[in-house]
């Protein structure tokens, strides 16, 4: 039984720039994440692919910067599409999520569940509407942890100032009833889980001269990281497919690396003389094993059906199990949210 290796790339999600409602041109994002040591950019801007139309998807030396969407109308379900060749336009006055869903398939693309919960600020003249199309079969994941919306929950006129200049200590995590839905959808299918920054970095009036939640901040906080089965190349289409491949497959994590590097994090299962990791799905026979190793010491919770079957202070946890079911990681520093994994299916039989 040989283990497989994989390789690990760090990047950030839904990210807004000049071609919507975002402050950054291409090449602001694209400086500003190699200062991050960002391996990859995807980009998705309101109901616009004119960043593709333009050239803008491709390698800049190191950083792979792609280019999706945001799917949405003012207060309503916002969709995120990566993936697609051809821009999708919403109807404005007919408005059904349902519909670009199933289009997002249809090109081959893949969906995300953006901001799944809403958000109402009217300091930001943010209203965002919660999502209500939990049945469709066709969405392939969800925006578990959004940066901007952790950030901004609380925030007031009254503390706006101090969360402004300390943005780590009001930072809570994926919110519970979020993680809650997703355990459960996970009990029928495979979802797949990301993290998400939605940063606009926008001054926002009055405070004209503050960028509230600016891409250098931003780039260092939630990332998703990837697990790839072979390494990227400059073969744009080859490397493109590759990671989105693996998203695809539920192959990744996400985390706060600002509050500390999460590079070589990993979550496995041995059973059957097979390696799967995160995003796997395998009917459960016999026993697995399942292992669990941060590159930091942590509080590891391994989560079973959405119940913490094992909390433990360490740098490794190794439990056996003979019980199918959907497990997956979170781990904790100073009890401050860290890092997410995506889930391990073990399966029935039947």
């Amino acid at each position: 039984m040989n283990k497989k290796e994989y390789f690990e790339y760090v990047g950030v999600l839904h990210v807004h720039t000049k071609y919507s409602d975002g402050s950054g041109s291409i090449k602001k994002i694209v400086k500003e994440a190699k200062k991050a040591n960002l391996d990859y950019v995807i980009t998705s801007d309101h109901n616009s692919f004119q960043a593709l139309k333009d050239g803008a998807e491709g390698w800049y030396d190191d950083l792979l910067l792609l280019v999706g969407e945001e799917i949405g109308v003012k207060w309503s379900e916002h969709y995120l599409a990566v993936g697609i060749n051809e821009p999708i336009k919403p109807d404005k006055e007919n408005y059904n999520v349902r519909t670009y869903i199933e289009e997002v398939k249809n090109q081959g693309g893949l969906g995300f569940i953006a901001h799944p919960y809403g958000l109402r600020k009217s300091l930001f003249r943010l209203r965002i509407a919660s999502w209500n199309s939990w049945d469709d079969p066709n969405y392939d994941g969800i925006e578990i942890w959004s940066y901007m919306h952790d950030w901004s929950h609380h925030v007031n006129i009254f503390n706006i100032v101090y969360r402004y200049i300390n943005p780590r200590k009001i930072i809570s995590g994926p919110p519970e009833h979020i993680l809650k839905k997703w355990d459960e959808l996970c009990q029928n299918r495979r979802v797949i889980g990301i993290g998400a920054l939605d940063v606009h970095a926008k001054y926002v009036f009055p405070f004209v001269m503050i960028q509230f939640l600016s891409y250098r901040r931003t780039f260092n906080t939630v990332r998703t990281h990837i697990l790839t089965s072979s390494p990227l190349n400059q073969d744009l289409n080859a490397s493109k497919k590759t990671l989105y491949d693996s998203l695809k497959a539920g192959h990744c994590f996400f985390a706060d690396d600002y509050l500390a590097n999460s590079n070589g994090f990993r979550f496995e299962a041995v059973l059957d003389d097979k390696y799967l990791i995160m995003g796997d799905e395998q009917k459960m026979s016999g026993k697995a094993n399942l292992l669990i190793e941060t590159p930091l010491p942590s509080t590891i919770r391994l989560i079973k059906d959405g119940q913490v079957l094992i909390k433990e202070k360490s740098c490794n946890l190794v439990t056996e199990t003979r019980d199918f079911g959907v497990y997956r990681v979170e781990a904790r520093i100073d009890d401050k949210p860290w890092i997410y994994s995506n889930p391990i299916y073990l399966r029935p039989q039947i």
